[in-house]
């Protein structure tokens, strides 16, 4: 009898599980790996609303390794820069309107001879989990439970033997995931939004991607803009309103953290807008919760 595939699910509430093999819950390996690969991690620039707290730089540095993670590029243990692919294989609908999305997980260029273990990263967690368990890649890329058989290395769906993951999240939540070699020698990393918050204007995009658990802080990522160029970006929020300028990279790319608390508010929505020569990407994202009062920023 052939395995069940095994699966790693995420709910808003980021409890994490691997069916029928292993729980996250019971045995997983806690690791400071972060702090190794982010060694050099600095606070990341933010925006926020008047009269709010300052946010503490150990926030700060967590916001700062989202954003690397999710922008990781050529590195020490990873000289090709490879990134992990997400191929969605189907979705299906959830009590409270969310949507469980289900993923095939490929590492292109990986090597098809070494031993990986595969973690996640949760919203709201200070670091990551990784499953004990061997994950292997085939010629494809294609992450499976077991080394391939001869005639698996050149598939790209393997059924019951590929590696899946399904991510049961709110709008623009994003889900880390890293394949590491368990030699130590390198890590590929990987960010999936099944349900992005992004808006083009001629060509330009703005992201808002959730940061921290009911929304207290947002990634906000600027794309396509023109390279190495000062963007005005304005937050609004129940009436108040607050700008910055960012720079753009050689790429036109730029991330800043923000802030959509308003005192005296439990919840509300967040507008985002980035002005660009010939552009004017404005998305928006509800924050907060009714059931409790806007919490002071840590």
């Amino acid at each position: 009898m052939v395995p069940p595939t095994r699966s790693i699910a995420c709910l808003f509430s980021c409890v994490f599980f691997l069916t029928p093999f292993f729980s996250y819950g019971q045995s997983a390996k806690k690791s400071d790996i972060l702090n190794l690969l982010f060694k050099n991690s600095t606070e990341i620039g933010y925006i926020r609303f008047h009269d709010q707290p300052t946010p503490s730089k150990d926030l700060l540095i967590l916001l700062e390794r989202q954003a690397k993670w999710d922008d990781a590029g050529p590195g020490e243990l990873n000289p090709l820069g490879l990134r992990l692919r997400f191929q969605k294989i189907d979705e299906k609908a959830m009590e409270g309107g969310r949507v469980a999305t289900r993923y095939r997980v490929l590492a292109d260029a990986a090597p098809e001879d070494k031993v990986f273990s595969f973690g996640v990263w949760p919203i709201g967690a200070k670091t990551f989990s990784l499953d004990p368990h061997d994950i292997y890649a085939n010629g494809q890329g294609l992450l499976m439970i077991h080394r391939p058989k001869p005639e698996q290395e050149m598939i790209f769906k393997a059924g019951d033997d590929e590696l899946e993951v399904t991510a049961t999240t709110d709008p623009a939540e994003p889900m880390r995931y890293v394949l590491s070699r368990k030699d130590g020698q390198s890590q590929i990393f990987g960010t999936v939004v099944p349900h992005p918050v992004v808006e083009v204007d001629r060509g330009c995009s703005l992201e808002l991607r959730v940061a921290q658990p009911n929304v207290t802080a947002v990634l906000i990522l600027i794309d396509r803009f023109p390279a190495k160029t000062k963007i005005p970006l304005v937050l609004e929020s129940e009436g108040e309103s607050v700008s910055e300028v960012v720079n753009t990279d050689a790429n036109g790319h730029a991330v800043i953290a923000g802030f959509p608390y308003v005192p005296g508010k439990t919840h509300g929505m967040l507008k985002a807008s980035a002005e660009g020569p010939e552009c004017l990407p404005s998305a928006v994202l509800p924050w907060g919760s009714a059931a409790e009062p806007a919490p002071k920023t840590p």
